[in-house]
């Protein structure tokens, strides 16, 4: 029953989940994303077995994994947060669109990762280059060091290649890219059922925002402005949602309760 006791005490406004830290470098260290997956469920099912999901000989270091999965993927906003993610993970969807789901349940929940995913990686991704250089993510965070004086002695030259490294290896596992030393960018496909979920994920990102397109969180669909409308377009028509553009804003109202909504999207498939 410890899980229940612990699940409220994740519940956190976006002030708390500002400061910078090193949670990438516990998440990219994990070989494979199934004890994630795994940790993820029995938070949400007090009758889930979760001991030792990571294999590890020594009680510190689960202690320390489970401390960074839960820091990374099960702290949550609101209720509506919370109810999202329970429904996502519990459901039939795909593991691509689960595993898509990871990386934008991270980007929420961890300033770092967003920052480089937005202002790097989905940078390089749009622009239609094959290899995302690991040398480009490093260059990101010494600038970012260099306009943050708290983080000046507290990364060495090793924490921050190391972070690199680890994100890329998050990147891998989730299929986001290939590769051993080069990564080589996979395609991100976006199917109408992520596209209706990152709608749901834009609103817990900035509640009272409408405009998809001002929203910080928008890079992270990997689809440019002009190719989106007409796709969402055609999957309003179902009634997902409802939307509305004057030119300049694209404004998203949505129809179903976040934890509703898959339940919808798994009866009409």
């Amino acid at each position: 029953m410890h899980q229940g006791i612990q699940r409220m005490n994740n519940l956190n406004p976006t002030s708390v989940l500002k400061k910078y830290d090193t949670t990438i470098n516990v998440i990219g260290g994990i070989k494979d994303c199934d004890p994630i997956f795994k940790t993820i469920n029995s938070y949400f099912d007090d009758n889930a077995d979760s001991n030792n999901e990571f294999n590890l000989r020594t009680e510190r270091s689960r202690i320390r994994i489970d401390r960074g999965v839960r820091t990374a993927f099960l702290q949550f906003k609101n209720k509506d947060h919370q109810d999202l993610i329970q429904s996502i993970f519990s459901s039939n969807l795909t593991l691509q669109v689960k595993q898509v789901l990871l990386f934008w349940q991270f980007a929420l929940n961890n300033s770092l990762f967003r920052d480089i995913s937005v202002q790097v990686f989905a940078k390089e991704y749009i622009s239609g280059k094959a290899v995302i250089s690991k040398e480009i993510i490093i260059g990101f965070l010494k600038d970012l060091i260099s306009n943050n004086e708290s983080l000046h002695s507290k990364w060495s030259e090793v924490t921050i290649r190391t972070l690199a490294t680890k994100y890329l290896n998050f990147l891998t596992k989730i299929n986001f890219v290939e590769g051993a030393r080069k990564k080589t960018f996979k395609r991100i496909l976006m199917s109408s059922d992520l596209l209706v979920l990152f709608l749901y994920i834009l609103k817990i990102n900035e509640t009272e925002n409408r405009d998809i397109y001002s929203n910080e969180f928008f890079p992270l669909v990997f689809i440019d402005k002009s190719d989106i409308q007409e796709r969402l377009k055609k999957i309003s028509l179902k009634g997902y949602f409802n939307m509305d553009f004057n030119g300049v804003e694209l404004n998203i109202e949505l129809t179903h309760s976040f934890k509703g909504i898959c339940d919808v999207i798994c009866t009409r498939e």
